[in-house]
């Protein structure tokens, strides 16, 4: 099993998402969430079959439930890892522990945590953020082609695209 180890704010949405909507009446988790990143999400998850897990903080501290819905509209489950003390690398350690089926992963974050090792730096896919202010750009189709590289095409996509 491939996973994609998923943070939230920065990579689903972006200082320009957040600018683009201001001016609109848009409400509930939409006016926090930009589909447009779901769906360039749901792009690698076709092309690499990888399963999604939450590492946010939004799995605990906001509406988990009404995000996890969101995505499910867009065709991706989510699951999520352990809380341990906001410590986002052995979050993440842990996860791996309890699911030895995990083949390759990445994880796609702005942030890079103190609790990530050496290992876990090299399977970050680092999206640009907005310095410590704001969120940055969010997910870019240039984040999409590397988490694809990294983690590979599915081999049923492979045998599609040689036929």
């Amino acid at each position: 099993m491939k996973v994609i180890f998923l943070d939230i704010d920065g990579v689903l949405n972006s200082d320009e998402y957040f600018d683009k909507i201001k001016n609109l009446n848009i409400v509930g988790i939409q006016s926090e969430i930009d589909i447009e990143k779901i769906k360039m999400l749901n792009m690698v998850i076709n092309e690499t079959m990888a399963k999604v897990v939450l590492t946010s903080s939004w799995r605990y501290t906001r509406n988990a439930q009404e995000l996890k819905k969101l995505l499910l509209e867009y065709g991706i489950p989510a699951d999520s890892t352990p809380f341990i003390q906001n410590e986002r690398g052995l979050e993440i350690k842990q996860y791996l522990l309890e699911h030895p089926d995990v083949e390759d992963f990445v994880i796609v974050d702005d942030e890079v945590f103190d609790s990530y090792d050496d290992e876990l730096i090299k399977k970050l896919v680092k999206i640009s953020n907005g310095n410590g202010h704001n969120f940055g750009e969010g997910l870019l189709p240039k984040d999409i082609n590397e988490i694809i590289k990294r983690l590979g095409r599915n081999k049923l996509k492979n045998e599609e695209l040689e036929r």
